[in-house]
């Protein structure tokens, strides 16, 4: 088994093993802000937490290939300390519904290269998913959402300073460093945009991104959580912290606007998978791969381009009440083998059959990981027996016909202009 090796802050470990054996370093001040804020609303009170502040310079565009990345000597970034930090506090002090130990892992067979992992206990212990009979279902605030977690819950607030990276009026320290901020009169209150941890690992290192928790916004995406979720995964250092997004009706547990970020260290396929050419510099995947779906990549530096036409797609499908699933990775550009020193950031946007009511009828759910490439399995016997061959057909259940598929593009064509 690989070992995830990152560099933390102060008093926190330096390396980690899947068995959460720590040794002790003491690497400095943390580069973070304890910022005593009483914004979020958790249960009723307000809870203090840690910012993170980031600006465009900070986020990490290119990126190397997979051969020339050392697992066993990973250099980490300053977000990547930050997450991994809390998120192995988090761990320590019993927040998740279980301890996640090594991952029984193997590559299936194949030319996918299906990464398969037996996670027998998020089967068993996670919270039971909401039953989601609808894409157009509104924010219920009976039902459990992310207001209702604990404090110790909470990673950070992850800030983005896009346009005024210095402010002024009044001192506050963040990331580590003492900076300026203006006073609350001079402030437009935003709800913010908080990083949590997901309680039922799938990984390591998972968690949710929860785009403007306290507007409580219901599980559709919108183009400035779809500009979050992309500088997030840029902020990361890691080639292989990935992001993604399930639609209400696409294995969406929460009607809370939300994406899943976390660690593998195994590549996917569909980091240098075959794309063809669409429309207006979208792709779509290869006709021999087994979930027709859209794919994109960010030109240059332009992440704010990159989420507008993703959103344009995605819009539709909301609008017409089309399930679908967002993935985010590194990875080549498009037409690029897998060692290739031409790479980018990669999105896919898959379009889908709704999934409702119970979602355990097969040895793992086609979601937003798995329908790229990364397979968590419910039950031992299917890990052991699963052949690349089964976990296409499995995909192909739900995903849209290849003529359904078709008749859409013409229809997101026009949309593209």
């Amino acid at each position: 088994m690989h070992r995830l090796t990152h560099y933390r802050s102060s008093f926190c470990c330096v390396a980690f093993n899947h068995n959460y054996r720590h040794n002790w370093v003491d690497l400095g001040s943390r580069n973070m802000a304890d910022i005593p804020t009483k914004d979020p609303v958790l249960n009723g009170h307000h809870s203090e937490v840690h910012r993170y502040t980031y600006t465009p310079e900070d986020l990490v565009v290119q990126s190397s290939p997979w051969e020339k990345f050392s697992r066993s000597k990973v250099i980490y970034n300053k977000f990547d300390e930050e997450l991994c930090s809390r998120w192995d506090e988090a761990m320590e002090a019993g927040m998740f519904r279980y301890r996640l130990d090594s991952l029984q892992t193997k590559i299936l067979p194949g030319r996918l290269r299906f990464v398969a992992q037996l996670n027998v206990k998020r089967a068993q212990e996670r919270r039971a998913p909401q039953n989601i009979i609808g894409m157009n279902h509104p924010f219920d605030p009976k039902k459990f959402n992310f207001t209702k977690i604990k404090p110790g819950e909470i990673v950070f607030e992850l800030s983005p300073q896009r346009d005024s990276p210095h402010q002024k009026n009044g001192t506050v320290v963040q990331n580590g460093t003492t900076s300026e901020e203006p006073s609350a009169s001079k402030r437009v209150k935003k709800s913010a945009h908080m990083v949590i941890i997901n309680v039922s690992p799938l990984a390591y290192g998972h968690i949710l991104l929860v785009p403007s928790l306290q507007d409580c916004l219901p599980q559709v995406l919108t183009e400035e959580a779809l500009l979050m979720a992309i500088e997030m995964t840029l902020l990361s250092k890691h080639q292989g912290f990935r992001m993604g997004f399930n639609s209400l009706c696409a294995y969406a547990s929460v009607n809370h606007l939300h994406f899943h970020g976390y660690y593998l260290e195994y590549e996917l396929g569909t980091e240098s998978c075959l794309t063809a050419p669409f429309h207006s510099g979208v792709h779509v995947l290869n006709s021999d791969y087994p979930a027709p779906g859209f794919a994109f990549q960010l030109q240059g530096e332009d992440v704010m381009g990159l989420a507008r036409q993703v959103y344009k797609v995605a819009n539709y499908l909301q609008k017409h009440e089309i399930a679908h699933n967002v993935f985010m990775t590194r990875g080549t550009q498009f037409g690029e083998d897998s060692n290739s020193l031409h790479r980018t950031l990669r999105v896919y946007l898959w379009p889908r059959k709704p999934v409702t009511g119970p979602k355990d009828d097969f040895v793992f759910n086609p979601a937003l990981c798995e329908l790229a490439g990364h397979l968590p399995i419910k039950v031992e016997d299917g890990f052991t027996m699963l052949t690349e061959e089964e976990a296409v057909k499995t995909i192909k259940t739900q995903s849209l016909q290849r003529e359904e598929f078709e008749a859409l593009k013409t229809e997101i064509a026009t949309v593209l202009g």
